[in-house]
């Protein structure tokens, strides 16, 4: 079906939607059955109108000439064509006194008393004087009042409007239920016809020139949901270039945008490459920047708790100096009991111990603020040197160091002595740090730019809250009294000095790491 192919997708779903044109051709036949009953019904009802007209005229030509009604009169009613059964129902007649003779209104009273309303729909008529009708299958009731009009209020004693009686028609409606029902099955056959002709015309069409197309498209979505771009395409191969059938260039734009996908998706995936290249840089600036900053910090803080203790320390170097001679000079002329000699010399050691501590400060300064004669120094043998000078005390404490320093390691521009200091401070806090003794690592190894040298304990560790200020002055975490808190202050500032820096990394329970880079 080339040429059906061809038409645009509007006439294709038009085509389609021949089911819904035959269900609104059913509904308008429902429909019109259902207002060709409800007109029948209107027909009965004016019928039973005029029905009640007629019986209402009657009824007042015969009171007008016989001041009666014939009993023979409801009884050819009756026998009306469509009309089952028809009775006459009254209100209170109030006739006028002077037209009835005693005997005259008890008849009438008799009569009266049979003609009083039995059920709800007689009752309502009379009360409110309009028609009601009741429909119950094929029968059709009717009830129609009587309402006075000027002859009758010749007689009676009645308001205008009043109502005096009502007819009570009862009507067949078989002869119009069969003609209903006989439609209805017309309409029914018809309606089944034209619904399957309309199914399977529009079945056949919609899966040629829609479900087809649809199909291709479908398949093509799963193989990119697949993420194979280069899966089935979407167009029929036997697709024209230039038609007017939509969901061919549908198809046609859908193979093109997965081609172009394809290619996106390419660029994307280097863009995002390059984007995770320049990320891992922008982390790793960052990270220097944050590790600058924080030594810039410290610097300054250390600094100025340098100065501040430069100064303390001058201020009681001569007051201690002071004391320490009279308590030398009181020592040697004292002659008194032994203990009282002992006090002042207990008193003279704590005196040469602060003597010490404030000779450290002074130097810590002296050295930060004086620039330090810069020597190539062997490290591994100054390492070495520091170890040997020490073995005896660190076995004592159930201490092992293991060197690990290859002999190759270039040599460092540096104060020999202060470099000694440091590396002994950093090797007797490692001793500090294990008071039940372990091993003490003390590796070196050659860096771009200089010598990195870790000095690796197995004690304890250092709490992270307290990592960051490791380096202050008179900070310590050491619950001895020789704990002052100034080897490692003292230690950062030479490091300093010599243009290098020193770092730690700790984990509780398992030990510490100090990092000493050393420029060469």
């Amino acid at each position: 079906m080339p040429l059906l192919r061809g038409l645009p997708l509007s006439r294709k779903i038009l085509l389609g939607f021949v089911p819904l044109f035959v269900l609104f051709v059913a509904v308008s036949v429902a429909l019109q059955n259902f207002f060709q009953e409800r007109e029948m019904m209107e027909q009965a009802q004016a019928a039973a109108h005029t029905y009640a007209d007629l019986i209402r005229e009657s009824l007042v030509s015969m009171m007008i000439i016989n001041q009666e009604v014939d009993p023979e009169f409801l009884e050819r009613v009756r026998g009306l064509e469509g009309i089952d059964s028809v009775q006459i129902v009254v209100n209170p007649l109030r006739l006028r006194a002077d037209l009835l003779d005693p005997g005259r209104a008890e008849s009438l009273a008799v009569k009266h008393a049979r003609m009083q309303p039995a059920d709800a729909p007689e009752r309502e008529a009379l009360t409110r004087g309009t028609a009601t009708f009741r429909r119950d299958g094929d029968r059709f009731r009717a009830v129609i009042p009587f309402n006075a009009t000027d002859v009758c209020r010749k007689c009676h004693a009645v308001p205008e409007g009043y109502t005096l009686g009502a007819a009570d028609l009862h009507v067949s409606l078989a002869s119009v239920g069969e003609a209903s029902s006989a439609n209805w099955r017309r309409s029914l056959l018809i309606f089944l016809a034209f619904t399957a002709l309309a199914i399977g015309i529009a079945s056949v069409l919609f899966a040629r020139l829609v479900a087809e197309p649809i199909a291709h498209l479908v398949a093509a979505a799963r193989e990119m949901q697949r993420g194979k771009l280069d899966g089935v395409p979407a167009a029929p191969a036997t697709a024209p270039e230039r038609t007017r059938d939509e969901l061919a260039f549908l198809g046609r734009q859908f193979d093109d945008m997965r081609l172009a996908l394809r290619e996106k998706i390419g660029q994307l995936d280097q863009a995002n490459r390059d984007l995770f290249q320049r990320n891992a840089e922008v982390e790793d600036a960052l990270a220097r920047l944050r590790a600058a900053q924080e030594e810039l910090v410290r610097a300054e803080r250390l600094a100025v708790t340098g100065r501040l203790t430069a100064q303390l320390s001058h201020e009681i170097n001569n007051p201690i100096h002071n004391i320490h001679s009279l308590l030398e000079s009181a020592l040697r002329k004292l002659e008194g009991p032994a203990a009282v000699r002992e006090l002042i010399g207990v008193a003279l050691e704590e005196v040469r111990r602060m003597a010490a501590l404030t000779r450290q400060m002074l130097d810590y300064y002296r050295g930060s603020v004086v620039e330090q004669e810069m020597q190539p120094v062997d490290l591994p043998g100054l390492l070495a040197g520091v170890v040997r000078a020490h073995e005896e005390s660190l076995s004592a404490s159930g201490v092992n160091v293991h060197l690990d320093i290859p002999a190759d390691i270039p040599p460092v521009r540096g104060n020999a002595d202060k470099l000694r200091q440091v590396f002994l401070n950093l090797l007797l806090n490692a001793r500090d740090a294990m008071p039940r003794g372990g091993t003490v690592g003390l590796t070196a190894r050659a860096v771009p730019g200089g010598v990195r040298t870790d000095v690796q304990d197995t004690g304890a560790g250092i709490p992270p809250e307290h990592l960051g200020r490791v380096f202050d002055a008179f900070f310590t975490t050491k619950k001895e009294v020789s704990g002052v808190g100034l080897g490692l202050f003292v230690s950062y500032g030479v490091v300093r000095a010599h243009g290098g820096t020193i770092d730690v990394h700790s984990t509780v329970g398992r030990g510490s790491t100090f990092s000493v880079f050393l420029p060469t």
